[in-house]
């Protein structure tokens, strides 16, 4: 019945997370790293924020955005008891153009512009669509809703150079979903909720 489906929850944030996560094969430390979120609604508005580490020389480290009452509302939360990189670092808050690219479908991608650096990330090689909606381990949400895109390809670029590095194996989601699964991921809806 679809009044079993209604809810009165409350909405901590929707929108849209895109993750791409590098690593050069054989390797324990990441090249590069986009965490970007696509905040639809939240109690601090709308927009985007994105954690962002290049390593290398030139590298990069920033937490950009284009909202920066996103920032703390991202870092306490959003991220909250995150404890691997790049939330376990405070990064320095950097002004940014977001711009999305691509076919959703296909190659989508995000180009963020600080007007000192421009970094473009890009998924490719699109798997089917994990439909995730159930408990979330979360001491003031309790359900997400999400439609997971996990990809077999990404990139990154910084200031129009290809960062080291492709798609690895993760663990972290066994207690939601099960199974190893890539570190370059898309979720193009995704609401944090909380019912009674």
């Amino acid at each position: 019945m679809i009044k079993d489906l209604v809810h009165p929850g409350k909405v901590k944030w929707s929108g849209e997370h895109w993750i791409s996560y590098l690593r050069e094969t054989g390797q324990t430390a990441d090249t590069g790293m986009v965490s970007l979120y696509n905040f639809r609604l939240t109690e601090a508005g709308h927009g985007h924020a994105a954690y962002v580490v290049i390593k290398g020389d030139p590298g990069f480290k920033g937490f950009c955005t284009d909202n920066r009452d996103l920032v703390d509302f991202t870092r306490t939360q959003v991220i909250r008891n995150v404890s691997h990189p790049p939330y376990d670092e405070e990064l320095p808050v950097v002004d940014a153009t977001f711009t999305q690219g691509g076919n959703v479908n296909q190659d989508p991608s995000w180009t963020i512009s600080t007007g000192d650096h421009t970094i473009t990330a890009k998924w490719e090689q699109i798997q089917p669509v994990v439909i995730a909606a159930g408990p979330w381990p979360d001491d003031e949400c309790n359900f997400v809703c999400s439609l997971l895109h996990f990809t077999d390809a990404s990139s990154i670029e910084f200031d129009g150079h290809s960062v080291a590095g492709e798609p690895y194996l993760r663990d972290i989601w066994h207690p939601t979903i099960g199974g190893d699964r890539s570190s370059c991921v898309f979720a193009i809806s995704e609401s944090l909720i909380t019912v009674d």
